[in-house]
């Protein structure tokens, strides 16, 4: 891989100049982010509480679920993310007067970093670190994995077949997954572009 050294997180183009970039990476910026742990014994009670307030069936199995303005990610058992655009209330007021004494919730929105990346060779780009496979037979829209990439704990998933993905991270791990990804990029070619809040149309 590439010295990515030189290469800070900024708007613009790394690595290869010529042709289409092989992968195009956006930070999704303006979002609400919770953590919803159900309690014991709980989350049959949780499940059945979100489908009338969000809109949304919690999954069961490493899927994401959109409802009305929140999409629910999982991220193990009786464990899901809450992502929705930035709200005016505190996601733990929100979330709590809905999930009551059945689950604990914990607001996550400025700890992490969300990133939406696209392009022919995103694939490549993430197959350098990521310890899954995301060939179109073992990993489709909708899919999730709470796995690693290069060493950095995320969450993944799938948005659309082109592919596109969008990915989850600890803000403080941030600059160090970002140097992988530029170093992981650069022989195909890499456009960032301008951050954007994140849309509720698309999970």
């Amino acid at each position: 891989m590439a010295d990515a050294s030189h290469f800070d997180y900024s708007p613009g183009r790394l690595g290869r100049r010529e042709g289409a970039p092989g992968l195009v990476l956006q930070e999704l910026t303006q979002f609400t982010l919770a953590s919803v742990i159900a309690r014991k014994d709980q989350a049959a009670q949780v499940a059945a509480a979100a489908q009338p307030a969000f809109g949304a069936s919690l999954p069961t199995t490493p899927t994401i679920a959109a409802g009305n303005e929140l999409a629910f990610i999982w991220s193990g058992p009786g464990h899901w993310l809450a992502l929705g655009p930035q709200a005016t209330e505190p996601a733990e007021a929100s979330l709590g007067a809905v999930f009551s004494t059945h689950a604990s919730v914990f607001d996550q929105s400025g700890s992490r970093v969300l990133l939406e990346l696209r392009g022919p060779r995103v694939r490549d780009v993430l197959a350098k670190g990521v310890s899954i496979d995301l060939h179109p037979r073992s990993f489709r829209t909708g899919d999730v994995a709470v796995t690693t990439a290069s060493h950095f704990a995320v969450h993944l998933w799938q948005v659309a077949d082109d592919p596109v993905y969008r990915l989850l991270v600890v803000r403080t791990y941030f600059d160090s997954l970002w140097r992988w990804l530029a170093a992981s990029a650069a022989e195909y070619g890499c456009e960032v572009l301008p951050p954007t809040p994140y849309a509720s149309h698309t999970a």
